[in-house]
């Protein structure tokens, strides 16, 4: 499908309204608490409301349910609506999903596969993505430590481009497929010498092991990676390996950026964006790790009320010590569908089995492997599958082993490590590095 650009009026719109609404984002940033719930609150109330009057899937489930957001005066009464499932939007759309009004051509549309690879289309009025925007700026500015001028470049190694125009020395992009080689992304990174670099962890983790001189090199002021699972070890030593911050993010194609890395390191909740609830298997509230239940305040073309997103995840009410008052994300720990399944039926979270992959990786020494993915075929067997790098092995691969099975020896997993060529990207231009064919 072509690239579908925003046409000049779009573009004047939503520069205009990146302009007029900045100040108010900057505030929001710093509010206290009780003033964040409040807004939070509101724009709930507004946004189901919309979706009651506009939507008809939304309609008949709420008279279903035998509620109004109308009534809406707390957030008990916002735990009264009925969650909204992927496969109800997903299979109602268009006529069902959209909201009454809304000309297709005016928008932009973007795709989500989901846990179930099947996709979803979701619209963006053209002319109103600058709340998207801002938010961007927002996670891009706190990667770079706080500070992020409009005269700096910035490289996206990402799967598409933006549908953006570009202004001269206006926060300048440089669009950079993940389908080129690495030579080609490190050669064009040092043609663009961006100040600011945003990709996925696995892009990031493939250069720094083919050209970590040449990377360095570039004296990156900031990095951002997001959609694929990272450590925070692992962060941390790309930070020393860069010698700039390497903050992730959150996001989903559905709720748009959920929380983001402060200069402090800290996971901060875009509450002024969207809010996010987690909930047990029953779907009530739970202070433990759940699943990620959000209501997205912008896109009225299709909104997302409730929406269960199939993460799980955990929120703290702890403070930051950079002083924003917003909830933390204290665990991401996956898709509820991720991860391996053992022999006896438990399951192991595709964080936790990062964190031992990255620990084994450790043990090998930082320049025996050059990528990896742990995969599990079978409910007995997982392959952890390895691009070998210039000290690689025996030695280093019975390192490896011996980690993976010191971590995993209670889940009766039968482990062997793999050396492969290559570990192909898909057309997503996500890799994932926990993998299961197979379903439980």
């Amino acid at each position: 499908m072509p690239l579908r650009r925003l046409s000049a009026p779009e573009y004047a719109v939503n520069l205009v309204g990146t302009l007029a609404a900045w100040p108010a984002y900057t505030r929001r940033e710093w509010m206290s608490r009780e003033d964040l719930d409040s807004f939070a609150l509101r724009r709930t109330r507004e946004i189901a409301a919309h979706a009651f009057r506009t939507v008809p899937l939304y309609r008949d489930t709420y008279r279903e349910a035998g509620v109004d957001p109308s009534d809406i005066r707390s957030w008990d009464d916002v735990r009264r609506l009925p969650f909204m499932e992927k496969a109800a939007i997903r299979d109602g759309f268009p006529d069902r999903s959209l909201a009454a009004g809304t000309d297709l051509r005016g928008c932009l549309l973007s795709t989500s596969s989901g846990s179930t690879g099947k996709m979803m289309t979701i619209p963006h009025r053209a002319d109103r993505i600058w709340p998207y925007l801002l938010s961007t700026q927002r996670m891009l500015r706190w990667a770079a430590g706080g500070s992020y001028p409009f005269w700096w470049r910035q490289a996206y190694v990402y799967t598409t481009e933006y549908p953006l125009l570009r202004v001269p020395g206006f926060y300048s992009l440089t669009f950079i497929p993940t389908s080129s080689d690495l030579e080609h992304i490190v050669q064009r990174l040092e043609e663009v010498r961006p100040q600011i670099l945003h990709t996925y962890g696995t892009v990031l983790r493939d250069l720094l092991a083919a050209a970590p001189d040449r990377m360095r090199a570039l004296r990156l002021r900031g990095v951002s990676v997001g959609s694929e699972l990272s450590t925070q070890d692992e962060r941390n030593g790309w930070e020393t390996a860069l010698g700039c911050p390497v903050r992730d993010e959150y996001s989903t194609e559905e709720l748009g950026r959920i929380a983001s890395q402060c200069p402090a390191g800290s996971y901060h909740l875009h509450e002024d964006i969207v809010k996010i609830e987690i909930v047990d298997e029953d779907g009530r509230p739970t202070d433990g790790i759940g699943e990620v239940v959000g209501t997205e305040f912008h896109n009225r073309s299709l909104p997302f009320v409730r929406y269960r997103q199939s993460d799980l995840a955990r929120i703290s009410d702890a403070y930051c010590r950079c002083g924003r008052r917003t909830k933390l994300l204290t665990d991401l720990v996956g898709r509820s569908n991720d991860g391996f399944v053992l022999p006896n039926g438990p399951r192991l979270a595709a964080g936790f089995l990062l964190d031992v992959a990255y620990r084994a990786l450790i043990a090998a020494g930082g320049d025996s492997v050059l990528a990896y993915r742990f995969v599990q075929r079978d409910r007995a067997s997982a392959d952890f599958e390895v691009i070998p790098g210039p000290a690689y092995g025996p030695a280093v691969e019975e390192a490896i082993l011996a980690s993976l099975r010191g971590e995993l020896s209670t889940t009766g997993l039968a482990l062997r490590i793999v050396p492969v060529d290559a570990i192909e990207r898909p057309p997503s231009g996500k890799r994932s590095t926990i993998v299961r064919t197979f379903s439980p």
